[in-house]
């Protein structure tokens, strides 16, 4: 996209290939600040975002914007915005300046970047559904697509991991794992698979940041994946969001081929045990966690007898809620619409919800393992 101060009126700053990209096509940029995507885009895409932003509160599909990236607008690679009061309202369009034509396959979705935020995002692509053709397909291709359903998990669970990446405390860069490997494994691998995603950290069992019990061989040394009490938490959170996310897909009379959940979640220790002692709203800056170093207020933590984490306390002092991006433990999102439609009277696409619930199970099995590692209240 251009950026040349030759071109009047606003345009879009530059950008750069999206690097925590761990599935989907190539092509995807990010802009510099890593808060948009920049999405190739067909048009069935672009309509689909486009009705979920302009659907009625009374409408089921508006509840899917719960669940989808924040939609800005759609933008070609070259010339200016349309209409600069737009920007925001799901309308912004780049338009070409000087007569030039833009093909139709150079329009691009302008998306929220839903890993923006995290230190250490550890991703996950789970492809939904048992079929994976459309029904425009040719028939070769929706023959080769059974044939990939049959011989993978999506036929008979209706998930397909693809591409994660998985960061360690005491690494800066991801480990990842290519498509190549989600092709690879059977149903009963499922839960490897997962957990591998989900990895639970050997170090001794710590305690959050400013409680009087830490010390140098608790949270400050570096383990690969989270401490059991901080991957309890984001197994809790991601399975009540399946559960919910399920429920509102089912109510939505859809086909949504080659869709797929996105997880994410926070690969940082002292970023991730800040996340759970904020209140709840709250938004972190960098000034405002070199403040809470010095602070003397501590969170005190205790697990009951279910497992559950229980926040006794928490600072008082307030934090504005309009400041820098919101830290998040973790994060759920439904994206990939390309071959998505909506049809009245087929009611729900019951292969992605069959998808959706595989993935409840999972999740709800790894947090059973993870629960029997956590210690016990008192009697």
């Amino acid at each position: 996209m251009s950026n040349s101060p030759l071109l009047p009126g606003p345009t879009i700053a530059a950008t750069r290939p999206l690097k925590a990209q761990v599935g989907g096509h190539a092509g995807i940029e990010t802009t510099e600040d890593d808060s948009l995507l920049i999405k190739p885009a067909l048009p069935r895409e672009i309509e689909f975002y486009q009705r979920i932003a302009a659907a009625g509160d009374h409408d089921e599909l508006s509840k899917l914007r719960n669940w989808t990236p924040k939609f800005l607008g759609v933008l070609k690679l070259e010339g200016q915005l349309k209409d600069s009061n737009a920007v925001g309202d799901g309308n912004m369009e780049i338009v070409p300046v000087h007569g030039n034509i833009v093909p139709e396959d150079k329009e691009r979705l302008v998306l929220e970047n839903v890993a923006y935020g995290f230190v250490k995002p550890c991703i996950l692509d789970v492809k939904l559904g048992t079929v994976l053709y459309d029904q425009d397909a040719p028939p070769e291709k929706q023959a080769r697509m059974i044939k990939v359903a049959h011989n993978t998990t999506s036929g008979e669970t209706g998930v397909r991991f693809t591409g994660f990446q998985v960061y360690g405390n005491d690494s800066s860069e991801p480990i990842l794992t290519p498509k190549s490997y989600g092709r690879s494994i059977k149903k009963e691998q499922l839960p490897d698979v997962t957990e591998m995603f989900f990895p639970v950290s050997s170090a001794p069992y710590p305690s959050p940041p400013n409680s009087t019990e830490t010390s140098d061989s608790d949270v400050s040394k570096p383990q690969s994946g989270l401490p059991a009490i901080l991957l309890h938490c984001v197994l809790t959170t991601l399975q009540d969001d399946l559960e919910e996310l399920k429920a509102t897909i089912a109510n939505i009379e859809m086909r949504m081929v080659g869709g797929s959940i996105l997880i994410v979640y926070e690969g940082d220790w002292e970023r991730a045990w800040k996340t759970l002692s904020m209140p709840s709203g709250t938004a972190t800056t960098e000034e405002e966690e070199e403040e809470d170093d010095d602070d003397d207020d501590e969170v005190e933590v205790e697990i009951d007898e279910n497992g559950q984490l229980v926040l006794e306390s928490i600072p008082d002092e307030a934090i504005e809620e309009e400041e820098e991006h919101q830290a998040l433990l973790c994060s759920l999102s439904l994206i990939d619409f390309a071959h998505t439609r909506l049809i009245d009277g087929a009611g729900p696409d019951e292969g992605v919800l069959k998808g959706i619930q595989t993935m409840i199970n999972l999740l709800r099995q790894r947090k059973d393992k993870i629960a029997a590692m956590l210690p016990t209240c008192d009697a």
